[in-house]
């Protein structure tokens, strides 16, 4: 279930998820969004593993008018977290970089983010509790996304 917390003053969005589908709404909501490697922050005693995102806002890119097209900083704040796994691709870099976050999976034991350059984070977790908080007012982009916005369908 996904929960609105609510779209806060200055259209900020702030949305919760606590099962499957929630987290396929937030993940649709991250795709095309800007990470850096060393923004993450891991909170052991809170369970709480926050990353900081600049956040393509596919909600208001309904038409192909660039005037229409946004930019956000926001926070992925994912709870109940037992553990964190970096797969061997983002150990090898060694420098400052930023990724492109391509999709989120959500498991009731785990939480796959998958980025460019075949990079991903498994969180294992002990339970769906997943919020996505924008952190400031929009911003215009004048770059869109390299490919389509293509919308699921179950009978392809």
């Amino acid at each position: 279930m996904l929960v609105w917390c609510g779209v806060m003053d200055n259209n900020k969005l702030c949305v919760k998820a606590n099962d499957y589908d929630g987290c396929d709404v937030i993940s649709s909501l991250l795709q095309d969004s800007i990470f850096h490697i060393y923004a993450p922050s891991f909170h052991e005693d809170r369970g709480c593993l926050r990353l900081l995102l600049n956040r393509f806002c596919w909600e208001s890119a309904g038409n192909s008018d660039n005037a229409d097209l946004f930019r956000v900083h926001s926070g992925l704040y994912i709870y109940n977290v037992k553990s964190v796994v970096v797969n061997d691709n983002f150990k090898k870099i060694k420098e400052e970089v930023y990724l492109n976050l391509l999709t989120m999976h959500a498991s009731q034991d785990e939480i796959n983010i998958l980025f460019s350059g075949h990079k991903s984070i498994c969180i294992k977790i002990d339970g769906i509790c997943v919020y996505l908080k924008d952190l400031h007012d929009r911003h215009p982009t004048l770059v869109s996304s390299n490919h389509e916005c293509m919308p699921h369908s179950s009978s392809e």
